[in-house]
């Protein structure tokens, strides 16, 4: 092999560590796929995780933290470890995490909870909250124990005696703090049901992230691999993960991806509408097999992907919920003509039913009903593929945001 040759493909094989570096880079800072578990890599949420610290640092009160799904609830949970212990210096506090499913009971999270802090309850035949008490009155020092997808829990003892030991650590505290964190039905089930709990636990709610938020999440990434996003990319990346971060860093990974590809030092608008495409094909399974069975339908002229392209860009409350009034609006300016609740009624009945996979969860009353989606994640994934399949140009689509938020600041 000459001198030139070996030259050649010495520098070939230091341009691809370089882009394999850069690209090993921006997966860590860019993570669809699971929470962020770094506080250096945490967005956003001051006011939010001040509150928690606030109720660390007082004797006897508890936290639930709560919100839609998808919002960065677990993001919160996991860097807590990082925010008490930067809080309180060298005397870093026992932060222990367990996650709830569906068939868990009270016994099997504190023993999965006392195991992971080497506390042994092998003494007990049945975990009762005096004795997790009598267990949590051992720690020499500040724990936080958290319970995370409470809203997984379906024994309704394990509800009513998680309620009855934060009550007790209240009366009764200890060096534990304990943070329930679940969806705002779940906390809300909690609390009215034990009314006594309310009391001994603070309650935090996570909005869905702001703007501001979600481009600090692109502005991280991108300057971590320096490459340069204007200010427009940012917006339209951010405006388009309609507050939850997975679309954030979904899109945002995509689209730093083919530019760390071909060696650029900037993003383009192609990356951007990349992106886009992208996070419409790589969805979940579960999301696409659920937009196609609440949209399919035998016949051109119905309207049921329109009528939930409307839905996920209708006017929300901070819950997620819509009345129909909601939908005429952005529907109307969809189809290029007024478009009045009756012609769009049995689509959102429809939408909550088994037939069309209950995409829509509907609350209230004859004439009084609002929705919301059943998972938050679908309403991004709707218009994202609104755009793809042409139902909607991103002209039309800043139209019906700019009235939205002119709907919301007159409110």
């Amino acid at each position: 092999m000459s001198g030139t040759t070996a030259r050649r493909n010495g520098g070939k094989m230091a341009d691809v560590k370089k882009r394999l570096a850069r690209l090993a880079l921006a997966t860590s800072h860019f993570t669809p796929g699971s929470p962020i578990d770094s506080l250096e890599l945490f967005s956003g949420r001051l006011e939010q995780v001040a509150d928690i610290l606030g109720a660390f640092n007082t004797r006897g009160l508890h936290v639930a933290l709560y919100g839609e799904r998808g919002v960065g609830k677990t993001s919160i949970a996991n860097i807590l470890a990082d925010a008490l212990g930067a809080r309180v210096g060298a005397t870093r506090p026992t932060s222990v995490r367990v996650g709830c499913t569906s068939g868990n009971k009270y016994q099997d999270l504190w023993v999965a909870i006392f195991k992971k802090l080497g506390i042994e309850v092998d003494k007990y035949d049945e975990l009762q909250p005096e004795h997790v008490r009598e267990q949590l009155a051992t720690l020499d020092s500040p724990t936080l124990v958290v319970v995370d997808e409470f809203d997984r829990l379906t024994d309704p003892d394990t509800s009513t005696l998680f309620a009855d030991t934060i009550k007790l650590l209240s009366d009764e505290p200890t060096n534990a703090t304990i943070l329930i964190v679940g969806v705002g039905d779940s906390i809300e089930d909690l609390v009215d049901d034990h009314k006594s709990v309310g009391r001994a636990l603070r309650q935090v709610r996570i909005p869905r992230m702001s703007q501001h938020e979600l481009e600090d999440i692109l502005t991280k990434g991108t300057e971590a691999i320096r490459l340069k996003i204007t200010e427009e990319q940012l917006h339209q990346i951010a405006s388009l993960s309609e507050g939850l971060p997975h679309y954030t860093h979904a899109m945002g990974l995509f689209a730093v991806q083919k530019a760390i590809e071909e060696d650029r030092d900037e993003l383009t608008d192609a990356d951007i509408e990349n992106a886009k495409t992208l996070s419409v094909r790589k969805a979940q399974h579960t999301i696409v097999t659920a937009y196609n069975k609440a949209t399919r339908s035998a016949h051109q002229d119905v309207l049921f992907d329109k009528v939930l392209l409307a839905c996920a860009l209708a006017k929300k409350d901070e819950l997620g919920m819509f009345a129909a009034r909601n939908v005429a609006g952005p529907l109307s300016t969809i189809m290029g003509k007024p478009m009045d609740i009756p012609a769009f009624a049995r689509h959102l009945k429809q939408f909550s039913s088994d037939e069309r996979g209950n995409i829509l969860q509907r609350h209230g009353e004859e004439r009084r009903f609002f929705y919301r989606f059943d998972d938050p994640m679908m309403q991004p994934h709707v218009i994202l593929n609104g755009l793809s399949a042409k139902l909607i140009d991103d002209a039309t689509l800043a139209e019906i945001k700019a009235e939205a938020a002119k709907e919301a600041e007159e409110a």
